[in-house]
């Protein structure tokens, strides 16, 4: 595919239609998480009132220039911003709407000011909670881990399944269901079998087994609490492996979508993992550190990864850096979204095509929370619209998918 800018590209999510998943987003989720971070932090009085006011403008208020002063990130939301002020956020494209929202939230909270709530998350009540109420998962996977290492599993199915593994995981997601609240869970059950769309897990190991080290594979990851978890699972049987040499892990740069991960939760989760808990749970926790140490995991974050930036769009620096890996592991459904520019692809689209021109292998691992989707059968898409009209985004169905690298598609590719 050439890396010049198509312009068959079919139209991005808004919040225009309603009754649509992106409409009720905008309408009721995002005002009710707005909600919850009131609810679930003591902050100031004035502070309440700046989020009050933003869950009160939604949907029917406009897009604005960020009132940040100084914040570190200003210039470049300056410049996201721009082709959208005055829009509505029905209006605007869903997936730059959805980094804006969560980058108002951080406005309204004084996350980059001086003050009492500088850099507070206003989402760690939910990242513990959600945590905390992992643990069985958690001790299931690492056990798993455990029995995997002692037994010399070949690494080609101790991969498989932890492919699997991370892919569920990511049905842990707090901007969808809030901590105590009932979600979708196939972890070790027949209903992840049941629910998996298109597993191309067996091209991506053909590829990853047959490279020659010193090889890396980076991870975008997605949210924290048990699915950063399965992905440090998943780190750890890579590692394990003589096929990849280091593992990258691109983080966000600040709270956002509720649960998304960042450098410290990666950190506060090692550590959690180390206080009691069984054996197997803390040699999975000190692997993991050890890898730290020297450098074989590696943790990284950056603006772009909390920008509105879809993949087409993403300046030449990221593409270089991402060039410099082997694979490139997308966790999650915004991940997904950003890789395919959020847009109304048919679903039966060959994923390859519908997915942004990278310098680097993708296999992406995405339970579905979005009406976004490329690579899958038509007959199996009629089949579930008609026995279950919203499979699309419950969070019930998931896939494995993979493409190869586009070569020389380091370069930006402009898309309207």
């Amino acid at each position: 595919m050439p890396t010049s800018a198509r312009t068959d590209l079919p139209l991005p999510l808004r919040g225009t239609e309603p009754g649509s998943f992106t409409h009720r987003t905008i309408a009721e989720r995002w005002p009710r998480i707005a909600g919850r971070v009131i609810d679930e932090n003591a902050f100031p009085a004035p502070v309440n009132a700046r989020l009050q006011a933003l869950r009160e403008a939604l949907p029917e208020g406009s897009i604005r220039p960020l009132t940040d002063e100084g914040a570190p990130d200003a210039a470049l939301w300056a410049e996201w911003v721009a082709p959208h002020q005055g829009k509505g956020w029905l209006e605007a494209p869903w997936f730059f709407g959805e980094t804006y929202f969560y980058r108002r939230l951080l406005e309204a909270t004084g996350y980059f000011q001086d003050g009492s709530t500088r850099q507070q998350d206003p989402f760690t009540y939910q990242k513990e909670a959600g945590l905390a109420e992992a643990a069985d998962d958690i001790e299931a996977l690492a056990e798993g881990r455990a029995a995997a290492r002692a037994q010399e599993e070949a690494s080609r199915t101790t991969l498989q399944g932890l492919f699997r593994a991370a892919l569920w995981g990511n049905q842990a997601d707090l901007s969808m269901w809030a901590a105590g609240e009932d979600g979708p869970n196939h972890q070790g059950t027949d209903r992840a079998e049941e629910h998996l769309l298109v597993d191309d897990s067996a091209a991506a190991l053909d590829h990853l087994l047959a490279l020659e080290p010193p090889t890396r594979v980076d991870l975008w990851a997605d949210n924290a609490g048990f699915e950063l978890v399965s992905d440090l699972a998943l780190i750890d049987g890579l590692l394990d492996t003589e096929a990849v040499t280091q593992v990258v892990v691109h983080l966000k740069g600040h709270p956002t979508f509720v649960s998304d991960a960042l450098v410290d939760d990666v950190h506060a989760t090692l550590d959690c993992l180390t206080t009691p808990h069984t054996d197997a749970v803390r040699a999975l926790a000190e692997r993991l550190q050890a890898a730290l140490a020297d450098g074989r995991l590696r943790l990284r974050d950056a603006w772009v990864w909390t920008s509105p930036l879809r993949a087409r769009e993403l300046p030449a620096h990221t593409r270089a850096e991402l060039a410099r890996a082997d694979l490139l592991i997308s966790k999650g459904d915004a991940n997904y979204r950003r890789l395919l520019g959020d847009r109304q692809w048919n679903f039966a689209t060959p994923f390859a095509e519908a997915l942004a021109p990278l310098p680097v292998p993708v296999l992406a691992l995405r339970t579905l929370k979005a009406e976004v989707a490329a690579g899958l059968p038509a007959a199996q898409v009629r089949r579930l619209n008609d026995a279950e009209p919203d499979w699309a985004v419950n969070g019930r169905w998931g896939g494995i998918q993979y493409a190869p690298a586009v070569p020389d598609a380091r370069r930006p590719t402009a898309a309207p």
